[in-house]
């Protein structure tokens, strides 16, 4: 990393003041990572997007410990230090001392595991407290979430997609009413959602550690995956049917337009609004053969899947293989649900997006913002008010001057209190004069060689060319169509059940992820040898 630094009084005064899009103060031992959270939230937020997220996204986890006995209270706490993220200079980080006593609590994991697991890798000096004190709690109520998340989170989806139609199809009536409907809805599913997160976090943990003690390190890749119908794909097989006339793209639209680059972002154009991003990605789908076709791909990774838990079950000792058959069951029930949470939270977002809109434009045309698309720098609160808050047209402005200084400006993966931020013109990493290697997480198997396309933008960075291999940052649901196109996937962040992940093993696509600096080290141009078997990502040629 280059050693230039920028200290927070670099930045102008507006920026140092308290503002929605920064926590302002935190202890100087407490640690945070963007790794997990830059995930979730890409980039700098809006202060109405984190408005939500922030606090509905904290009960959310909070609240899915107290279903599995690990926290007492789902409460929001009020200092920074005890909270499971905030917001620094625009960019959502975890805390990594929270997720360790967490870990710590939890029967079959510790705080080295949690902070491996989650953020990469254990800071140096870092040992695990454990304590059972939850463990009996732990015992009673985790069984018995793992058996009712389904049915909670299909309640709480239930209706959501036709709602979504409905609400977004025209300008609201009431949009404020609208908006907190929508915002409701949203906490409803989180819950189920990041509970359901955690259990298949755990199974694929007990899935790793049965092919292990099997003599089959690696088969894991194989045994989570081959589901069909996955929430993660949908996207995939309804754009193929548009590339082939079977479905038309407005009815792909009805199903899939709150998916878009950077969805979870409330100021984003998501496909509803601009689908000129599915018009390039359609040329590449019609240029494809129909041995691509997604579900021919799906029904081999199945097939895949069956031989890969036979061969798992014969490695397996006679006394132990009732267990695993009943792990592999339970996968195959959970694991799937993991989408269809996202896919619903996400449309509640929408619908909030929608609202927010017609909220912008109705302040625009009183001349209290500057322009519509002004109202994502208001929070949940300020747009909900009956009369606009004192002072908010200079607040606007300031807020909108401080989210581009946060932009310029790049903060460390990892620190301790308060982080240090440097410019964002600085060059990438040095890779000590020679052509660099890459290395990641394995979590869908296979060897390729391709030219690289390093995509930070999907709207505005060049078209990813069929058979070259995507490099990014990280992925949301709308990147699954644009997946498709790649022999192989390189991705900084994520884990093995992340949305990339996913999609990948579902498509038999190479994936090695987690890479960390893999987007800034790697360029477009490069050959690469992609060994998602071992997790290594190999420069073999790089362009002059």
């Amino acid at each position: 990393m280059p050693s230039t630094s920028l200290p927070a009084a670099a930045l102008s005064p507006a920026a140092r003041r308290a503002n929605p899009m920064h926590c302002g103060g935190c202890a100087p031992a407490v640690g945070w990572s963007t790794i997990n959270a830059g995930e979730a939230l890409p980039g700098v937020v809006t202060p109405l997007t984190w408005s939500v997220f922030g606090d509905g996204v904290e009960r959310s986890m909070r609240g899915a410990f107290c279903d599995l006995g690990v926290l007492a209270s789902d409460a929001v706490p009020a200092r920074v230090e005890e909270r499971l993220w905030a917001l620094f200079y625009g960019r959502a980080a975890g805390n990594l001392e929270t997720f360790r006593r967490l870990g710590d609590r939890t029967p079959g994991s510790s705080g080295d595991a949690v902070e491996e697991q989650i953020f990469g890798s254990v800071r140096a000096g870092r040992t695990s407290e454990p304590t059972r004190r939850r463990y009996p709690v732990v015992a009673v109520r985790m069984p018995w979430a793992a058996a009712r998340v389904g049915s909670r989170l299909r309640a709480a989806t239930s209706d959501i997609h036709p709602w979504w139609q409905r609400s977004v199809a025209a300008a609201p009536a009431d949009p404020r009413q609208l908006f907190a409907e929508a915002n409701a809805r949203f906490e409803a599913v989180m819950r189920p959602h990041t509970l359901a997160a955690m259990l298949c976090q755990a199974l694929y943990e007990q899935v790793r550690r049965a092919a292990q003690r099997a003599g089959l390190p690696g088969l894991e890749t194989s045994l989570i995956t081959g589901y069909g119908d996955m929430a993660e794909t949908a996207v995939v097989r309804d754009l193929w049917d548009v590339s082939r006339d079977r479905l038309t793209l407005d009815a792909f639209l009805r199903r899939h337009g709150f998916h878009g680059p950077n969805e979870g972002e409330m100021a984003a154009r998501v496909w509803r609004l601009d689908p000129s991003p599915l018009e390039r990605l359609l040329r590449s789908y019609r240029a494809m053969g129909d041995e691509r076709e997604p579900r021919l791909l799906e029904a081999g990774r199945a097939a895949a899947r069956r031989d890969a838990e036979a061969r798992l079950l014969a490695a397996t000792p006679r006394a132990r293989r009732a267990a695993t058959r009943l792990l592999l069951a339970v996968a195959a029930r959970l694991i799937p649900l993991r989408g269809v949470g996202k896919a619903s939270f996400l449309q509640c977002n929408d619908v909030m997006r929608a609202a927010a809109h017609t909220v912008g434009a109705r302040l625009a045309a009183d001349g209290v913002l500057a322009g519509p698309h002004d109202v994502f720098l208001l929070t949940r609160e300020e747009l909900l008010a009956a009369a606009p808050p004192a002072g908010l047209p200079d607040a606007v402005a300031e807020r909108r001057a401080v989210r581009d200084e946060y932009r310029a400006v790049v903060l460390p993966e990892l620190w301790e209190g308060m982080p240090q931020v440097r410019p964002g013109g600085d060059a990438p990493p040095a890779t000590g004069g020679g052509l660099p290697t890459v290395t990641g997480t394995p979590v869908s198997p296979g060897v390729v060689e391709g030219l690289a396309r390093v995509v930070v933008d999907p709207e505005g960075d060049e078209e990813l060319e069929d058979g070259e291999v995507l490099v990014c940052r990280t992925t949301d649901p709308s990147w699954a169509s644009l997946m498709m196109v790649a022999s192989a996937l390189v991705i900084d962040i994520g884990g093995a059940i992340s949305h990339g992940a996913i999609v990948a093993r579902e498509l038999g696509i190479p994936c090695v992820i987690g890479t960390r600096d893999g987007s800034a080290l790697l360029r477009t141009g490069d050959r690469l040898r992609v060994d998602a078997d071992r997790g290594e990502v190999v420069v073999l040629e790089r362009p002059a």
